[in-house]
């Protein structure tokens, strides 16, 4: 034998084909319709059926054999492989689908029930009237042959149902492709409208959930390539002016035309470039330190308000000249929060630093301390000595200033906001800027237990 049809006649016997099925459905209407015949209450009848039997007994006798044959190949298949049985019929896969996965959802668990007591309620009927009745006086035919018109227009309607649910249901199918392919397109505005069953409307929301989700990562992926390219420019400028400061005092101090004074004062004038050099630096590893993910908190029970008139004692004298003082209130004399000690003390100092630079000369820095639902919030106010237009969430951006200018007189790195709002977060809390007018308003919210 040649091994091809070998080849096909094995995986003929190892898998279930759609004829297989067709076979056996046929076979049991035949079998039914037999035995139908034989149990007619009517004697004449029965008597004709059960003669007819016995005079094609050896054709039945062969036929029920042809029917187990292929209900023991489909038996001995399924029982092979339970899970996963071998069915090459797309119709028959797509039948054990619904019937399968028909009963594990709740819109589709009633309708699948419902048909299948419909269809054999209908074939119970149909047998008993067929088998009380006969096919002359049967109710089903009775039926037609007296109203041919409205039994006609009741199977129409019955078709034309049928096709209408099963155009929606691919309709529904057709429109939420169709916003897929527009989302594949890159246009996101539309949002996919359905009017249907539950199970389709939840799955149109899903797709706009889906399509707000991915247009804010697109957004917020523009978004991170304009600060990185803003991070490279400021880096670069803030860099630079400070080391071509050094490089042009340096070629001053090698000449020997300048007095034993002047070369005093260029080397202070570059031991204060290479401080703000070194800070900067420093401050950009450390942000970049804090937002690897890879630093741990060393908590301990620390006195927040100790850190804060700390970080007030050391700095109020920086801008000494622009007499800027302090007040700060609270409702206790300690909060005892477990804290990362020097990582918050940095934080804080940030805001204080931030808060001198930026006050208008001869006024008063207000912090308040107090306790809110679980959590403490830091508020620091003060009156700015430049117009406030910037957006309060810009502020928290590497290299913002308030007053968006590289060249302002005011010294520092622009990073630290940023570092003080990554920090706070560490700790579980949350950082808000406000402004109102001239006041310029920044609160540490802390949660009192761990973050």
């Amino acid at each position: 034998m040649d091994i091809r049809l070998r080849r096909k006649i094995k995986v003929y016997f190892s898998s279930i084909y759609l004829i297989d099925i067709l076979i056996i459905a046929l076979i049991t209407l035949i079998l039914f319709s037999i035995l139908g015949d034989y149990i007619q209450i009517n004697k004449a009848q029965h008597d004709l059926a059960a003669d007819k039997i016995r005079s094609n007994a050896l054709g039945l006798s062969a036929l029920f054999c042809i029917y187990m044959g292929f209900i023991a190949k489909a038996f001995l298949i399924v029982k092979k492989n339970p899970k996963s049985p071998k069915i090459q019929s797309n119709f028959i896969n797509n039948m054990i689908f619904v019937m399968k996965k028909g009963l594990q959802y709740k819109e589709t668990r009633n309708t699948l029930l419902i048909s299948v007591s419909l269809a054999m309620i209908l074939l119970i009927v149909y047998l008993y009237f067929l088998a009380t009745g006969g096919y002359e006086n049967n109710i089903f035919v009775r039926f037609f042959q007296t109203y041919p018109f409205k039994g006609s227009i009741f199977v129409i309607i019955i078709l034309f149902l049928t096709m209408m649910y099963a155009l929606k249901k691919t309709l529904d199918i057709i429109v939420v492709n169709d916003a897929l392919r527009k989302v594949c397109e890159g246009n996101l505005q539309e949002d996919i409208k359905l009017d249907g069953s539950p199970a389709i409307k939840e799955l149109a929301e899903n797709i706009n959930l889906l399509k707000a989700g991915y247009k804010e990562i697109l957004e917020n992926g523009v978004h991170n390539e304009k600060l990185k390219t803003e991070l490279i420019s400021n880096v670069s400028h803030d860099l630079k002016t400070p080391l071509t400061s050094i490089i042009n005092y340096v070629n001053i101090l090698k000449s020997s035309d300048i007095t034993e004074e002047e070369r005093a004062e260029y080397l202070l004038i570059l031991e204060k470039k290479s401080l703000k050099l070194k800070a900067l630096i420093e401050d950009l590893f450390e942000m970049s330190k804090i937002n690897s993910g890879k630093i741990k908190l060393n908590r301990e029970l620390i006195d927040i308000l100790s850190l804060i008139y700390q970080g007030v004692g050391e700095y109020s004298t920086l801008y000494e000249e622009k007499n800027i003082s302090f007040k700060v209130t609270s409702e206790e004399d300690a909060v005892y929060m477990e804290l990362d000690g020097k990582m918050m003390s940095r934080a804080i100092e940030n805001i204080i630093i931030n808060a001198l630079k930026y006050s208008l000369n001869n006024t008063r820095v207000y912090i308040d301390i107090k306790s809110e639902n679980d959590y403490i919030i830091i508020g620091v106010k003060n009156i700015s000595n430049y117009e406030m237009d910037f957006n309060e969430d810009e502020m928290f951006e590497r290299f913002a200033r308030g007053d968006k200018s590289r060249n302002s007189k005011i010294e520092g790195s622009g990073l630290g906001l940023a570092i003080t709002k990554s920090i706070v977060e560490l700790h579980g809390g949350e950082v808000k800027i406000k402004k109102e007018g001239d006041m310029f308003k920044i609160y540490l919210i802390l949660p009192l237990s761990k973050g």
